[in-house]
């Protein structure tokens, strides 16, 4: 059974490793599948209800580590086994590595611990070929929000160099993507250095101060590299206004990796973090999420 979280307005769905998700791409490591705000529901999932597997679709707020940079993929033959953090070792095969591969995985093992507003989810990874981490995911319930807190250790001989991000699914009371959703940031929009635009339909409406969405899509969009290269404060602000609800999050570091995804009923905002961890070393860093506004 997953786990629920709750401060006063504020409440968690929260599921454990394996739990239900069990592919090779996300972070099995504890994940938020919905948050509520006073009954409203703040989350979605990345497929329609027709197409939706649990298994091995993403939902709510779902992590990954090292999206493009697999930590020792190139070390090792097809057939070998690389490390992806939050869920154990997967198996590679004879092509370039891509995060939608459904790789053989085995597993890292997993612990959990849990209060009414606080859970914490432990994860290890054991040691190959000079490759190992221990890594802490803590989520917690505020009466404004939440946080996730992370904390990884390099118990290996060999560097962890990648980066993690959420895939933020976000969906207001069930209400599709249309005009009542505007997503901001605090740094100036330049759609001239986004390293990417898939605006079908015209859908999307970027301005300096963000992005509107001035219709409804079926078709998935995406607006790439939204910092220009340069590093900005990660965070973002989404708010909905048929509900007056709005949501944000914001990480206590700086990105120069933005990019939003989204796909009819849900759109992700996504802020990167960057790490590169010495043996014996580790790092830690924090997601906090705010939700404000009343029905």
């Amino acid at each position: 059974m997953p786990i629920t979280l709750k401060k006063d307005d504020v409440e968690l769905t929260v599921e454990w490793a394996g739990e239900r998700y069990r592919n090779s791409r996300f972070d099995w490591n504890g994940t938020v599948t919905q948050a509520r705000y006073r009954g409203v529901t703040l989350l979605g999932e990345e497929k329609p209800p027709f197409h939706r597997n649990p298994t091995r679709f993403g939902r709510g707020l779902h992590n990954e580590f090292g999206i493009k940079r697999a930590i020792g993929y190139d070390a090792v033959s097809a057939g070998g086994w690389f490390t992806k953090i939050g869920i154990g070792w997967l198996k590679r095969d004879e092509k370039p590595y891509f995060f939608y591969t459904d790789y053989d995985i085995e597993s890292a093992s997993f612990e959990r611990e849990s209060s009414a507003s606080l859970a914490r989810f432990l994860a290890d990874s054991s040691e190959r070929g000079g490759y190992a981490w221990r890594y802490e995911k803590e989520i917690e319930a505020f009466p404004n929000g939440f946080a996730i807190r992370y904390r990884l250790e390099n118990a290996g001989s060999l560097p962890l160099e990648t980066d993690e991000y959420v895939h933020n699914f976000l969906c207001v009371a069930g209400d599709r993507m249309g005009p009542a959703y505007s997503l901001s940031f605090p740094w100036t929009l330049d759609p001239a250095s986004f390293v990417e635009t898939v605006n079908p339909d015209g859908a999307l409406a970027v301005s300096p101060d963000g992005v509107g969405f001035a219709r409804g899509t079926d078709k998935q969009f995406y607006l790439g590299g939204l910092s220009g290269g340069r590093r900005v404060p990660a965070s973002w602000r989404l708010a909905h206004a048929k509900t007056g609800i709005s949501l944000s999050e914001e990480g206590n570091f700086e990105t120069d990796a933005a990019h939003v995804w989204g796909w009819k009923r849900v759109v992700s905002p996504e802020l990167f973090f960057s790490f590169s961890i010495a043996p014996g070393e580790s790092v830690s860093w924090e997601r906090r999420y705010r939700v404000s506004g009343a029905l």
